[in-house]
């Protein structure tokens, strides 16, 4: 499916679905990214988690849940170090 965007439009909105949003990731290897990130720096939270990953913020939400739900991560309050790591 191709999207015309005409950049000339006065309200200036795009109409049709934003490119990046046609990608996806595999939860399966978004959750071993984020289970290797973790190990290496410690607690950290979700907005830094999703800054170094290249997906969407739901790929991220859903492969912590997954994690969580196995017993793999806990999720716990962020440090002051957690955002400064």
């Amino acid at each position: 499916m191709v999207t015309r965007i005409n950049l000339e439009d006065e309200e200036m909105v795009v109409k049709g679905p934003h490119l990046y949003l046609t990608r996806s990731r595999s939860l399966e290897k978004l959750e071993g990214e984020i289970y290797m990130l973790l190990k290496e720096r410690g607690p950290m939270p979700l907005s830094a988690l999703w800054r170094r990953l290249d997906c969407h913020l739901w790929e991220v939400v859903a492969a912590l849940k997954r994690l969580k739900n196995r017993g793999l991560i806990e999720e716990r309050d962020a440090t002051l170090e957690a955002y400064v790591k």
